[in-house]
């Protein structure tokens, strides 16, 4: 097993000497063998290893089990451990995603926060290589061109680290033979099993019976497809950087100026990977582009009428004037792409920005929430980046952060009826490029505090409060 992982380590660069590399662990026997092998690398490779998890709040007790699990398993290395806690559950209806899109979309914000703040330039995940047969097989069934049969890629670049993924070469079998010889211990999530999920549906039944019936080899058929299909989408990714390079003639952070006469010649595959390439660029790879939107821009660009407007997710919005188009991300879609799901305040723990949807890089929100429980009263707070809560009358509520939407209201202490957040805001002078982005406090399904400017009338102190919750937003240094 280390001389696999290490092997492809090598092979395609995935890590080098000195690398300070972040280690994404589960709790599962992928990721703790992952973290095993890395550990008994770490002097040959001389690497500075942290572990990072993810409670994405879907399983109770057992998520917050897995989280505590993650972090003494770390502590058993000597290693670093960061833990974020969400709720994937709201940030699902909120986004309209299926549970494990949201759940993917939470993960990799919170390691990219937690890559960035720590200086890690390195995250390895425990991909293995049924994950990527059963993910080129999932993109077959949906539908899928070139690309999508390339599966999971064994390395992406993100903005200041890279994903890298040593073991996606290595079946789930010989890991767990690995466990089992070294002894590891690690947690069975039961969700595993949950047929109402199309992945675990093709891993526990349509392998089986594709093995069975068609094909004992399919899975390493499938490898060997991603594996073709990835030379061949290299190939034309290369042409396509090319042709991208010839259209775009004007690059900036959130506008993109593109040529149409240019970007015409080009042959129709090619024209599709260049306007995946804009939208790459513009957006990274954080929200899923279907095919009705990448041909919606193609018959735009290449289109007769030479005045033209479209608006798409993610508030990325394309303008055909004659020969030029500009594509662009508004400020609401840099907020959409950018904006941190909901995520639940812990009491006596102080939250990095990333945990508590205070995104570092969104419009210098740089704070971060510290939350504690005191005796009795303490002091009234000087100012509106503290808040005080009775924590007797908080018990059992759900606490977390999340986002302005539209039509949010407040019932501000001290005030007869509520108050719709926009004016709130309009109050504040808070400019209008912040105001999505601006975290609000949530008790149970009712804002309780617009940080820095405004607390609730939610379980208020009194003189008869025995404990109090502190909660304050510190400006980080």
């Amino acid at each position: 097993m280390l001389g696999k992982v290490s092997d492809a380590a090598l092979e395609h660069a995935l890590l080098a000497k000195g690398d300070r590399v972040l280690v994404a662990v589960s709790g599962g026997v992928d990721s703790c063998v992952l973290l095993d092998v890395l550990v008994k690398l770490q002097a040959r490779w001389e690497l500075d290893l942290a572990v990072v998890h993810v409670d994405h709040g879907l399983r109770g007790e057992a998520s917050a089990s897995d989280a505590d699990f993650v972090r003494k398993r770390a502590a058993h290395y000597g290693l670093p451990c960061y833990v974020g806690a969400f709720d994937v559950g709201a940030y699902a209806s909120a986004h309209k995603l299926s549970i494990q899109a949201a759940a993917r979309e939470v993960r990799y914000a919170y390691f990219k926060e937690i890559a960035q703040q720590t200086g890690r330039t390195k995250l390895v995940t425990a991909h293995h290589a049924d994950d990527q047969a059963e993910t080129v097989l999932m993109r077959i069934l949906r539908g899928t061109a070139t690309r999508g049969l390339t599966g999971i890629p064994i390395k992406r670049t993100e903005t200041g680290y890279e994903v890298v993924r040593p073991m996606l070469a290595i079946w789930r079998e010989e890991i767990e033979q690995y466990a089992k010889k070294q002894e590891i211990t690690y947690r069975e999530d039961a969700s595993n099993a949950s047929l109402k999920y199309v992945r675990n549906k093709i891993r526990l039944q349509l392998f089986p019976e594709l093995q069975r019936d068609y094909n004992s080899g399919v899975k390493s058929a499938l490898l060997n497809l991603s594996r073709l299909a990835g030379e061949d989408e290299r190939y034309l990714e290369e042409l396509a950087q090319q042709r991208f390079a010839e259209a775009v003639t004007t690059r900036g952070t959130a506008l993109l100026e593109v040529n149409c006469e240019h970007f015409v010649v080009s042959p129709l595959p090619l024209q599709r990977r260049v306007i995946t390439l804009i939208l790459y660029y513009l957006c990274g790879h954080t929200i899923v582009w279907e095919q009705v939107h990448i041909e919606n821009i193609r018959s735009l660009l290449t289109g007769a009428s030479p005045s033209a407007r479209l608006s798409l997710p993610g508030g990325v919005q394309v303008r055909r004037e004659y020969n030029r188009a500009f594509v662009s991300v508004t400020d609401s879609g840099e907020t959409d792409k950018k904006t941190a799901p909901p995520a639940r305040v812990v009491l006596g723990q102080e939250l990095l920005t990333g945990a508590l949807h205070l995104p570092v890089e969104l419009h210098g929100f740089d704070h971060r929430l510290q939350a504690e429980v005191t005796q009795g009263v303490p002091p009234r707070p000087t100012d509106a980046w503290e808040a005080q809560f009775d924590a007797d009358e908080l018990s059992g509520s759900c606490i977390y952060i999340r986002s302005w939407e539209t039509g949010d209201r407040f019932h501000p202490i001290g005030m007869q009826g509520t108050r719709l957040i926009s004016d709130v805001f309009v109050d504040a002078k808070v400019p209008i490029h912040k105001r999505m982005t601006w975290p609000l406090l949530c008790i149970d399904s009712e804002i309780a505090w617009v940080v820095g400017i405004r607390r609730g009338s939610q379980a208020k102190v009194t003189n008869k409060t025995r404990k109090t919750l502190v909660l304050r937003a510190l400006r980080l240094s």
